[in-house]
């Protein structure tokens, strides 16, 4: 074998090997031993309770809206089960999402007692898997619990942290969809922080995290509304309140800032006026009680806001949502 043939093959050999590595690369998805791990525990907690039909719920943020990354790791998680044994049955996700829509059993995605019962009874299933998705510094945590539908007993629980990966923060950054009966919405697509502000964007709005103020009593959240169209709007909050937490899971009561609009307020002229290709500032206030001391009060903060818009052109109306994470906060000196 001359030089040139055995430096080729040597060249194809470390081509192999390169590409294998990189196969099985363990950082490539960080979070599939996770997944693995909860899915065999949550398996053998299935199986001993005798449970042979169960179904994966979209997972939900701490107030129970459904995120992109949510319904990514119920998708993972019910393909990890559909594979862990023969022992049960693993219901597909689109006909439970079926089921849950035409039945309207949950509004936001968050599954309580009532609602686990209801559908074990629709559906068919005996068990019944829920998650919430909570982002914490570099890593996001994911707690996963298995409700008896026939109880709403929890059955089982277990909690894993995932590291915050390119593709986790991905869909981290992806706005919330909801329903209006109006139209169908626009998903709400990230668009990457100016500075330190955080903008999202939202049908035909751009929305920026400004900034999270912390004063005595209350804190307030600081958001730019940006119409990025050319015509008029009515703004106005809808059901549920908007929410504020933090990481050390204190939640705080929303005061005012945005009025809540029935449909014929805002044919009355009633709203936040956002005229085209202008920014409006809209300051939300929320209180804390005696129950949490100023110096208990967390530094990174989680942001929700529904609310609808009345299109002044058409007299038609929408309902969005937009949410904000890992939003650091100002606290006096």
């Amino acid at each position: 074998m001359n030089m040139k043939h055995f430096l080729a093959k040597a060249f194809t050999v470390y081509l192999f090997l390169a590409i294998v590595a990189l196969l099985h690369c363990p950082f490539s998805f960080a979070y599939e031993e996770e997944i693995k791990d909860i899915s065999v525990n949550m398996a053998k907690d299935i199986a001993d309770a005798g449970k042979k039909t169960i179904a994966v719920a979209d997972f939900t943020d701490l107030q129970g809206n459904v995120t992109e990354l949510g319904r990514f790791l119920a998708e993972e998680f019910s393909v990890a089960l559909a594979g862990a044994g023969t022992r049960f049955e693993v219901v597909d996700r689109i006909h439970l999402k079926s089921i849950i829509r035409e039945h309207k059993l949950s509004a936001t995605g968050m599954i309580d007692p009532t609602t686990a019962r209801k559908l074990g009874k629709i559906a068919g299933v005996q068990a019944l898997i829920t998650g919430t998705v909570t982002p914490f510094g570099d890593n996001v945590r994911i707690t996963v619990k298995i409700l008896d539908t026939e109880t709403a007993k929890i059955i089982g629980a277990s909690t894993a942290n995932i590291a915050k990966t390119k593709a986790i923060e991905e869909l981290l950054a992806r706005g919330i969809e909801t329903r209006s009966p109006y139209q169908q919405p626009t998903s709400s697509q990230y668009i990457p922080p100016a500075g330190t502000k955080m903008s999202k964007k939202v049908g035909p709005f751009i929305i920026t995290m400004k900034k999270i103020m912390i004063s005595k009593g209350q804190v307030i959240v600081v958001l730019g509304v940006l119409n990025g169209s050319d015509k008029g709007f009515k703004m106005g909050r809808q059901d549920p309140k908007p929410s504020l937490a933090d990481e050390k899971g204190n939640v705080y009561s929303y005061a005012n800032g945005l009025d809540y609009q029935r449909d014929y307020d805002f044919r009355k002229g009633r709203g936040l006026t956002l005229a085209p290709k202008l920014e409006n500032d809209l300051m939300l206030k929320f209180m804390y009680d005696d129950q949490i001391n100023y110096t208990d009060i967390g530094s990174v903060f989680t942001c929700s806001l529904s609310f609808k818009v009345y299109n002044l052109k058409n007299k038609s109306i929408s309902g969005y949502k937009v949410v904000f994470m890992d939003i650091k906060a100002q606290k006096p000196r």
